[in-house]
């Protein structure tokens, strides 16, 4: 009898347990005024980036989407007097190229 495969099996993009067979995007952080200037910290089931504002960097996909849960809430006062609330981006970035190594295309062609 075939053993049933898990869900991270079957969807292993799905998963990071490792950077190693993801797909890497190229971004530059914007410069904020709230990031420190040495670059900021991302860590991702143990395994750590540093990425500075205004410079290319290549991160597997899972954490630079993780970049985009990172958000906070400002509230503003309208022009009725009742408080507003919206969620703004902590990291903004630019996208300069998906899948910079490639992974994608070699599993269409391969697979």
């Amino acid at each position: 009898m075939a053993q049933q495969k898990t869900d991270q099996e079957r969807h292993p993009e799905k998963y990071f347990s490792s950077p190693e067979g993801h797909p890497r995007d190229r971004i530059i952080i914007n410069e904020n005024p709230e990031l420190p200037k040495e670059g900021i910290f991302v860590s991702l089931n143990g395994f750590a980036f540093l990425a500075k504002a205004g410079v290319e960097i290549d991160l597997p996909r899972p954490v630079r989407k993780m970049l985009d849960t990172r958000i906070k809430t400002e509230t503003i006062q309208g022009d009725d007097g009742k408080d507003y609330h919206r969620d703004i981006r902590r990291i903004t970035y630019q996208l300069v190229k998906e899948d910079v190594t490639g992974i994608l295309a070699e599993k269409a062609v391969g697979g």
